[in-house]
């Protein structure tokens, strides 16, 4: 039995590698070119309250509520800072379009929306390898020469190669994203207040989502 998905669930991951070899200097000593790509489905998040909207003291870790449909009557949409609402404003506007361009939220749809059910972006990343053979100092000796760059894409443009995710809240759950504050009840009904959602997070606290050049030397015999 699935409870729910696991924060660090990848649904699919595509690898490709590809290389070419042939002595291109002399007869003996090799030129390699290699590339290696990955793509993967972006890691899971759940979307959930700005606030405690349950009232247990923990902030921003309660699952999102979404109504039966535009203009059902069961929430009171307002944007923040506006202190009443009517049906069809433009707060229940904004907050159906986000609803809609989503497929947890509309998955969701009279309902709570069910724990990391939303997905991050796809990611795609490419590796590049260049070696070249050398004449070692003695008969039956050689040197490789390697330069690696990885994550290339991100070399070429800084929009490329990026991991961008939902970032990781100890305090609220888990992955999550926000974008309602529980604003309490009017006449027995839930009241939203609509911000904009939580943009996904670059990773790069360990230069995940940054180029990096490598060279090394290795010698055979």
């Amino acid at each position: 039995v699935v409870a729910a998905n696991s924060a660090s669930l990848i649904r699919n991951r595509f690898n490709a590698s590809v290389s070419f070899s042939k002595p291109l200097f002399g007869t003996k000593h090799k030129t390699t070119l290699g590339v290696f790509y990955e793509g993967r489905d972006g890691r899971p998040y759940s979307w959930t309250f700005n606030n405690d909207m349950n009232g247990d003291g923990v902030s921003g870790n309660d699952q999102l509520y979404i109504p039966k449909g535009v203009g059902s009557g069961e929430v009171v949409f307002r944007l923040p800072g506006q202190t009443a609402a009517t049906s069809g404003s433009a707060a229940e506007t904004k907050f159906w379009d986000i609803v809609n361009s989503d497929p947890a939220l509309r998955r969701a749809i009279g309902g709570v929306v069910a724990r990391n059910t939303g997905f991050s972006k796809f990611q795609n990343q490419f590796d590049l390898r260049l070696s070249q053979e050398v004449p070692g100092f003695f008969a039956g000796h050689k040197g490789v020469l390697s330069l690696d760059i990885l994550n290339l894409g991100n070399l070429i443009s800084p929009r490329w190669g990026r991991i961008e995710e939902a970032s990781f809240s100890d305090g609220s759950g888990g992955n999550v994203r926000r974008w309602i504050n529980y604003a309490g009840t009017e006449n027995g009904k839930l009241v939203y207040s609509v911000n904009d959602p939580f943009t996904l997070d670059v990773k790069n606290n360990r230069g995940e989502s940054a180029w990096a050049i490598q060279v090394t030397a290795r010698y055979e015999f």
